[in-house]
C-alpha cells in the first residue's frame, strides 16, 4: 500500500508535468507533501494509525489533493499573463474562485460524511475511510487556499512573450482601473487538444436538444446493459476474495484427547500437507509415524520471479509450516485458527506460480481421509471479520433436536457445488461416570461426600506425598492409579475407600455407579440455545454471495419444528446491514451536496442543472460495473459529490 501512494504521487507529477509544464507542476505537486504533513499532523493528534484502511484513503485522495491547486494557480496565471503583477494576481485570482473550489471540497466531503456513521463490525473497520478523506480533503483546500497562491507570488514567472501575447503589452504595471478589469480577457485557445475540444463543445451547444437527448438514451442503454450483465438482484461482495498470506489447518479432536493423541494427528496432516508418501502408503491413515522427520526435508522451488529456495513440502507457493497442539485445549469455535492446528505460510505473491487457493484445494484432498478428528482449512481473512461467507444460525429448545438439525443443513448445504470445510459447533454428550453417594451407609463409616471424592481425585489426578534428590534436581513423588487402570471404568468397582479408623470400604458399598453422557457446550443468543453450521466457498471459481444465495433456495422449503428458527448470519447479515445504511446514506449525501449547492448559487434552477449532469453522468458508473463490480454501492456514492465538485466550478 506503501508502495501505490509512492506511485500514485509520481503519476499525479508526471500528469502534472505534461499538462501544466514544470513550473506549474512544481508547484501544484507542493501541495501534496504540504496537504500529506497536515494530514498526518491531525491523526496523529486523533490517535488514528496508518492501518490497511488510512493508506488506502490517502491513495485514494491523492488524485484529488490536487485539484484545488489547479484551479487557483491556472487562475493566477491567466491574470499574470494579462500583465498582473504577482501578488495582485495571487490575491484577485484566488478570491476570485474562493466560493467555487471551497463549494466544490464541500460537496465532495459531504459524500464521505455519511460513512462516519456506517454501524456494526464493518462500520468499525471502514469508518477510518472518510475521516481520512475528510481531513486529507480540508488539508488540501487549506494548502490551495493559503500556500499555494504564496508559493506562486514568490516563484511563479511569465516571460514577456506570452504577457505580450495575451495583454498586448510589455509594460507590467497596471493602473487601478485596469486591475480591475484585469482577468475578464479571455484566454487564447492553443494546441490541438483544446482547440479540438472548443470545436466540439460549439457544436454541442448548437445542437442542445440533441446532445440531451443522446445522453439520455445513452443512459438508458448501459443502464439495460447492467441489468443484463449484472442484474438488479445480484448479489454484493464487499471485500472481494483475494489470495491469502497464511492458512490454518483446524484440528478439532474429541473431548477428552490426551496430547500424545493429538501430537499423532498433526504429524499425520503434517506429512500430507508436505506430500509425503511412499510406496507401503495407501492414503493419509496409513503415513508412518517413524518417517515424519523425512516429510520435512527441504524440497528446491522456483518462484515466478526465478527465486530459488527451499520449502517443506511439495507444493510449491508453500514458504513454511508449524504445528500447534495443546491438551485440554478450550475450542475457539469458528476462529481461524483454533488452538490445535498447523499453520501455513505462503510466498510473496510475486512468487508465487499459480493462486495459493489451489494449494489449499489440493491439501484439503490429502487430509480428507485422516480419522481421529474434524479437520478443517481456513485461510487468513483480511478486511473486518464478517464470518463465513454461509453462516446459518438454527435456535430452539432441545439441544438434541438443534443437533439432528444441524446435520440436516450440512448434507443440504454440501449438495452446493465448490462448498467445503462444511461444519457446525454442536458437541454430542460427553461421556461421563456418575457416582451417586449414599449418605447415609457413608456416615456409618465416617465418611462425607467430600472425603470420598477426595479419594476419587486422589486415585485418577494423584496426590504428591514427598520428593527424592537426584543429583541437583528435586523430583516429586506423586501417589495415584496405575496409567492402564485409568483407561478402564471396572477399576471404580474395585476401588477400596479409606476410613478415618483406617478400615477400606469398596467404592460399590458406599455408592451406586452409572454411565451417562453430560452435555456439552451450550451456545447461546438473545438467551435462546443455537447451533451453528458454517461453511467456506471456493471464491476462485464462485462467489461467496452465489453460493449463499444456493443455500438461501434449499433451504426455503426446509421443515422445521415448531420453536425452531434458522436463520443467515455472519457475513450475510453484515452485508444486509451495510447495504441498508448505504442506501440511505447515498439519500443523504445528495441531499447534503444539493443544500450545498444551493447555498452557493443561491438558485435552485444551477443545482438542478448540476445534479441532473450527476444523473447523466451515472451512465459510465453502470457500464464500468459491468467489467469491475467491488464497492459499487459505496463508488455511487463518492462519484456524486466528486461530479458535483467539478460541475460547481464550470458552473461559477
Amino acid at each position: 500500500m506503501e508502495n501505490n501512494i509512492i506511485s500514485g504521487l509520481v503519476l499525479v507529477v508526471a500528469v502534472l508535468f505534461f499538462a501544466m509544464g514544470m513550473r506549474n507542476a512544481i508547484l501544484v505537486g507542493l501541495a501534496i507533501p504540504f496537504s500529506m504533513l497536515l494530514t498526518f499532523m491531525v491523526l496523529y493528534a486523533l490517535d488514528i494509525t496508518l492501518n490497511m484502511v488510512v493508506l488506502f484513503s490517502l491513495t485514494l485522495a491523492l488524485g484529488m489533493l490536487v485539484d484545488n491547486a489547479i484551479v487557483i494557480i491556472e487562475n493566477i496565471y491567466r491574470y499574470m499573463m494579462q500583465g498582473v503583477p504577482r501578488i495582485d494576481a495571487a490575491m484577485k485570482a484566488t478570491s476570485e474562485v474562493a466560493y467555487p473550489v471551497i463549494g466544490s471540497t464541500l460537496t465532495t466531503l459531504a459524500a464521505f460524511f455519511p460513512m462516519i456513521y456506517w454501524p456494526g463490525i464493518m462500520g468499525e473497520f471502514m469508518k477510518y475511510l472518510p475521516i481520512t478523506v475528510i481531513i486529507t480533503l480540508t488539508a488540501s483546500l487549506a494548502v490551495a487556499m493559503v500556500i499555494n497562491p504564496a508559493l506562486t507570488a514568490i516563484f511563479a514567472k511569465v516571460s514577456n512573450k506570452e504577457r505580450d501575447a495575451n495583454s498586448g503589452s510589455s509594460d507590467s504595471v497596471l493602473s487601478a482601473e485596469e486591475l480591475e478589469k484585469a482577468g475578464e480577457k479571455p484566454i487564447e485557445i492553443k494546441g490541438i487538444i483544446l482547440k479540438s475540444y472548443a470545436a466540439f463543445l460549439n457544436s454541442a451547444l448548437n445542437h442542445r436538444v440533441m446532445v440531451l437527448a443522446i445522453s439520455f438514451c445513452c443512459l438508458v442503454l448501459f443502464f439495460q446493459i447492467w441489468v443484463l450483465a449484472v442484474g438488479l438482484e445480484r448479489p454484493v461482495e464487499f471485500f472481494p476474495s483475494i489470495d491469502p498470506k497464511s492458512a490454518y489447518i483446524n484440528i478439532d479432536p474429541p473431548e477428552g484427547a490426551d496430547l500424545e493423541y493429538l501430537d499423532r494427528i498433526a504429524k499425520t496432516v503434517e506429512m500430507a500437507a508436505n506430500g509425503f508418501a511412499d510406496e507401503k502408503t495407501e492414503n493419509a491413515s496409513s503415513l508412518p509415524l517413524e518417517r515424519y522427520e523425512d516429510s520435512y526435508k527441504p524440497k528446491p522451488h522456483t518462484g515466478a520471479t526465478g527465486r530459488k529456495f527451499s520449502g517443506p513440502s511439495d507444493l510449491e507457493n508453500i514458504e513454511y509450516l508449524y504445528a500447534k497442539v495443546i491438551e485440554n485445549a478450550q475450542g475457539g469455535g469458528f476462529d481461524q485458527n483454533k488452538p490445535n492446528h498447523i499453520g501455513i505460510q505462503f510466498v510473496d505473491l510475486e512468487d508465487r506460480n499459480h493462486p495459493s487457493a489451489l494449494d489449499l484445494e489440493e491439501i484439503r484432498k490429502r487430509i480428507k481421509g485422516i480419522p481421529g478428528a474434524k479437520i478443517t482449512v481456513s485461510e487468513q481473512k483480511e478486511g473486518p471479520p464478517t464470518g463465513a461467507p454461509i453462516n446459518i444460525e438454527i435456535s430452539g429448545d432441545d439441544l438434541n433436536v438443534l443437533g439432528n438439525l444441524a446435520k440436516q443443513v450440512r448434507e443440504i448445504i454440501e449438495q452446493i457445488p465448490f462448498v467445503e470445510d462444511v461444519q457446525d459447533d454442536y458437541v454430542e454428550g460427553i461421556p461421563s461416570i456418575l457416582v451417586n453417594i449414599d449418605r447415609q451407609k457413608a456416615a456409618l463409616f465416617g465418611l462425607s461426600t467430600n472425603s470420598i471424592g477426595f479419594a476419587l481425585k486422589t486415585a485418577y489426578n494423584g496426590l504428591e506425598i514427598s520428593t527424592y534428590r537426584e543429583g541437583d534436581e528435586d523430583y516429586d513423588i506423586t501417589v495415584k492409579l496405575p496409567e492402564s487402570d485409568l483407561l478402564v471404568t471396572d477399576v471404580l468397582h474395585k476401588l477400596m475407600i479409606p476410613t478415618p479408623s483406617g478400615q477400606l470400604v469398596p467404592l460399590t458399598t458406599l455408592a451406586t455407579i452409572s454411565y451417562s453422557g453430560s452435555i456439552g457446550d451450550i451456545v447461546r443468543i438473545n438467551n435462546e440455545r443455537v447451533v451453528t453450521v458454517k461453511a467456506n466457498v471456493d471464491e476462485t471459481k464462485t462467489p461467496g454471495a452465489v453460493a449463499r444465495l444456493q443455500a438461501e433456495e434449499l433451504l426455503k422449503t426446509f421443515p422445521l419444528p415448531a420453536g425452531y428458527r434458522l436463520q443467515f448470519t455472519g457475513e450475510e447479515e453484515h452485508q444486509k446491514e451495510s447495504q441498508d445504511f448505504l442506501s440511505k446514506s447515498f439519500v443523504v449525501a445528495i441531499f447534503l451536496i444539493f443544500l450545498i449547492l444551493v447555498a452557493q448559487f443561491n438558485s435552485v434552477s444551477q443545482p438542478l442543472i448540476i445534479m441532473t449532469s450527476v444523473i447523466l453522468s451515472l451512465g459510465g458508473v453502470f457500464l464500468g460495473e459491468c467489467f469491475f463490480r467491488d464497492y459499487h454501492v459505496r463508488g455511487r456514492r463518492d462519484f456524486a459529490g466528486r461530479r458535483g465538485g467539478e460541475q460547481c466550478h464550470c458552473a461559477d
